[in-house]
């Protein structure tokens, strides 16, 4: 027999809340499990994904500018050896641009990042090579800016191809050792008709043959079903 804590009242042995006035029975003899009381703040903060990024950004970006900064002021002091500090900083700027910037985006474009890596690669080897050579500047017209803008259009048609659709890891080497052979043969074709170079031609053919065997080998295994089953049973691939 229970009565009621507030009012004393005679309660029934299945009742849930007294009959008068509405207290909640509490038994003494079993556990009530205590309401989950809700935190006023959580334990961990939350930071969104692209300001962790933008944090690790600022910290490289400080690493990285303490060490240019020590060699501009060792070069101003000691200029007896010429501004060596400058290939230094195009080189760190470079780095910068390609591998850092990124991180500075709320949200990655990669087809605005491929643009922005493109100039940046033109203007380092404008400032890194013919500044210094400005004699040899019509190379750069010939044949650098032609390789630049080959080897960036390739990325950007293998960034569409593989954007659109997903592909296997198998058609996606081959894609890749086909472009880089292909590469390698303009390169060497380009250098051997604007600079007379015959042995970065002989070397571009050689990694083009190369490729070709190697690409013949992936689109074996891409038809082969059998071939593929025994890469990923054999290299978990």
């Amino acid at each position: 027999m229970s009565y009621c804590v507030h009012c004393g009242v005679e309660l029934d042995a299945s009742a849930a809340r007294c009959a008068l006035c509405g207290t909640p029975v509490v038994d003494p003899l079993e556990s009530v499990p205590q309401p989950q009381q809700t935190a006023p703040f959580a334990e961990t903060p939350f930071v969104p994904k692209h300001m962790r990024r933008r944090f690790v950004a600022y910290i490289i970006s400080v690493v990285m500018l303490i060490p240019n900064i020590v060699c501009s002021l060792a070069n101003a002091i000691f200029y007896a050896d010429g501004f060596w500090s400058f290939y230094i900083n195009a080189t760190s700027l470079l780095l910068w641009v390609v591998f850092v910037f990124p991180f500075f985006t709320k949200k990655l474009r990669p087809y605005l990042m491929w643009a922005f890596d493109t100039v940046a690669i033109a203007f380092y080897i404008f400032f890194f090579f013919v500044m210094r050579y400005e004699t040899r500047a019509s190379w750069y017209y010939e044949s650098a800016i032609p390789i630049v803008l080959f080897i960036a259009f390739q990325i950007l048609f293998y960034m569409i191809w593989v954007r659109r659709k997903k592909r296997h890891w198998v058609l996606q080497t081959a894609v890749i050792d086909f472009n880089i052979g292909l590469a390698a043969l303009v390169i060497g074709s380009i250098l051997q008709i604007n600079r007379n170079f015959t042995k970065a031609f002989y070397v571009g053919v050689i990694i083009f043959i190369s490729c070709i065997v190697l690409l013949a080998f992936l689109i074996y295994c891409y038809s082969s079903k059998h071939m593929r089953a025994w890469l990923t049973k054999k290299f978990y691939v």
